[in-house]
């Protein structure tokens, strides 16, 4: 089956900074998405089987960065109608150009008068909630995109105790512009729990565990690697900072 037509690349004018944005993300310019396909793609994917297969399906990826994931849906689910939005306008022209199958705009989860005006089946954000230093306003908008029946697929880290962990991390050996970067914060499972069960709605934690090897940059301190602790295998980064990666299922 042919890909559906998608419209074209749509600007919305956001300032440069957006909320959750670094310019540390730019590398993803450098990243080719048919070639930069995560070791999570297939885990995060395979738990949309049955929604994006049924005729008519959508999903949106938030914060798409270079179009890797819809890329990679594309090839799982060419029937489902796919979208991305990013804050970076750099890499939503990115993703335009390499994602074909797919319709890109510029977006920020934080505001919701830049998000698409219509709601989809399945929306997802990969590694992008621990950009944020709060649940507020983000959640609710990610959750408002979703129609009724549909789900919102969260990926990244989640504090199985109870307890919310802001981090900030710097370089230095005189990479980057020296200062302090968000995207390693650890909001708790019981702070999402409560967030979700006042809107009235059912979750699911799916537990993922990495593979065995997870490829990164050697040369690059905060690429995330794999490790152990008390003999089972967790991901860290050059931070020392703990990464417990799951998947947070909302069904709307």
């Amino acid at each position: 089956m042919s890909a559906p037509t998608q419209p074209p690349l749509v600007r919305l004018g956001l300032p440069a900074a957006g909320t959750g944005t670094r310019s540390l993300d730019l590398r993803y310019l450098e990243r080719p998405p048919a070639h930069h396909q995560r070791p999570y793609f297939p885990f995060v994917a395979d738990h949309l089987r049955g929604l994006l297969d049924r005729p008519g399906a959508s999903v949106l990826d938030i914060g798409c960065a270079n179009g890797a994931f819809l890329h990679h849906l594309a090839g799982r689910y060419p029937q489902a109608r796919l979208s991305g939005v990013d804050a970076l306008p750099e890499l939503v022209e990115h993703a335009a150009r390499h994602v074909p199958s797919a319709d890109f705009a510029v977006g920020d989860v934080g505001r919701a008068r830049t998000l698409p005006g219509r709601q989809f089946s399945a929306v997802t954000l990969l590694t992008l909630h621990s950009h944020f230093d709060s649940l507020d306003p983000w959640l609710d908008h990610v959750l408002d995109l979703v129609e009724p029946g549909g789900r919102a697929l969260l990926f990244g880290t989640f504090n199985p105790f109870p307890v919310d962990v802001l981090v900030r991390l710097r370089q230095a050996d005189g990479e980057g512009d020296g200062s302090w970067l968000p995207g390693w914060n650890v909001h708790s499972r019981a702070a999402f729990a409560d967030r979700i069960g006042a809107r009235g709605l059912r979750h699911r934690f799916h537990e993922y565990e990495p593979p065995a090897s997870v490829p990164h940059a050697p040369h690059d301190p905060l690429s995330t690697r794999r490790a152990t602790l008390d003999g089972a295998p967790v991901l860290t980064n050059g931070a020392g900072v703990l990464l417990p990666f799951a998947l947070l299922e909302i069904s709307v």
